[in-house]
């Protein structure tokens, strides 16, 4: 699905915060001009022109709360947020604009939340001598409920799970919601210089630990969602955490070396074999000719805490599902885009028949608007699916 850009890293960035707009946190005509003003592959306009917009939207919200209007400014801090995570995305990791430009997005994200009728409560649970950060959403009412842990991946922070997981979608079915950032994400990766590393259960863990006795959480029915990368993230807390009661990815990533060879799968097995100095070479030239490949063998030595292409092609066949779905035993939900140009479809089919546990399998198609990485030309289907899946699943 092209949205304004020929190049794909811009367009589905384009395309990513486009789709928020379905849960308050974003609104076409912003989007639309401010890439307008944006060259194609020029990452400083990217920043410039976003963080412009950003700002301006951050006023209209600060004018509004000071003028009593609350849900004026509710809906405008929310898309501040949205603008200002989109502005930071393509900066180098070493830029100092980029915690600056991280930190606005999430107090206006704080902000805007803050004006709900109920705001969430932000939290900060104990993972091994420190703490991650977190947000729990709270539907209301009496008696014990259900509970959604939603995950992010490789580049979101959780701030943007309230869009990408449609919270405000849960909370209307009456879900609790827990958003948080584990090693490798947000603020533990920025702040405290924590990496990726591939046993999620240690980080789901204590987060399901910080749920257990706390009022109104039904300890039976605790779900997991993981977003993108989070496709891989949650499975594998799944694979060794019985307290999970169902379990979606959203999108599925269940080989992430596999995902990542898909376009030159050839090539990526020689470079298995190949010299390290070749390997950086090679990689050192594609990020001269491609602002995709340059971004993400940056943020990927960031996110994993390595210092070379060689050493991550070694680090990404450490993250695979392959060796432990057979541990998993909650229901699972697996959602794949037919147009996915991060995870090949096959990859989510293979999933599924490793899978021992009740297994479904939802493919969005590029008619429905919905064949993207994550489904974000289409959240509402999207999370149409998820809810419906866990009204059913988490019933029984």
């Amino acid at each position: 699905m092209r949205v304004h850009f020929s190049g794909r890293a811009f367009d589905y960035q384009t395309l990513r915060a486009l789709a928020y707009t379905t849960f308050g946190g974003a609104e076409p005509g912003e989007v639309l001009a401010t890439v307008e003003r944006i060259d194609d592959g020029d990452t400083e306009a990217w920043y410039d022109e976003w963080r412009r917009t950003a700002a301006r939207v951050e006023r209209t919200a600060e004018e509004a709360r000071e003028a009593g209007h609350d849900r004026t400014a509710r809906f405008a801090f929310l898309r501040a947020h949205t603008y200002y995570r989109t502005a930071e995305f393509f900066l180098p990791t070493d830029d100092p604009r980029r915690r600056p430009t991280y930190e606005r997005s999430r107090a206006t994200f704080r902000s805007g939340t803050a004006l709900l009728d109920v705001p969430p409560e932000r939290v900060a649970i104990p993972y091994e001598g420190t703490t991650l950060p977190g947000y729990v959403f709270a539907s209301g009412g009496t008696g014990p409920r259900p509970t959604v842990v939603c995950l992010g991946g490789f580049d979101s922070l959780c701030e943007e799970l309230y869009f990408l997981c449609g919270v405000p979608e849960a909370l209307a079915r009456g879900y609790d919601v827990v958003l948080f950032e584990g090693p490798g994400q947000g603020a533990p990766l920025r702040e405290e210089g924590l990496t990726a590393r591939p046993d999620w259960e240690h980080v789901v863990g204590p987060v399901l630990d910080a749920l257990e006795g706390r009022e109104h959480v039904d300890e039976s029915r605790m779900a997991l969602v993981g977003v993108s990368f989070g496709g891989y993230y949650a499975p594998r807390a799944a694979a060794f955490d019985d307290r999970i009661a169902a379990c979606v990815a959203f999108d599925h990533m269940h080989d992430l070396w596999r995902a990542s060879a898909v376009e030159t799968p050839r090539l990526a097995r020689a470079l298995l074999y190949a010299p390290d100095r070749l390997v950086n070479a090679l990689a050192a030239v594609g990020g001269r000719f491609s602002v995709e490949a340059r971004w993400l063998l940056s943020n990927s030595r960031w996110v994993f805490g390595v210092d070379s292409a060689a050493e991550l092609q070694r680090t990404l066949r450490e993250y695979s599902l392959t060796p432990v779905t057979h541990r998993i035993d909650c229901p699972t939900l697996v959602l794949a885009g037919e147009d996915d140009h991060f995870v090949p479809l096959e990859l989510a089919e293979e999933f599924v028949e490793d899978l021992t546990a009740p297994a479904t399998l939802r493919v969005f198609t590029a008619e429905e608007g919905a064949g993207e990485h994550c489904q974000v030309g289409n959240l509402r289907l999207a999370t149409g699916v998820v809810y419906d899946w866990l009204d059913e699943t988490l019933s029984t």
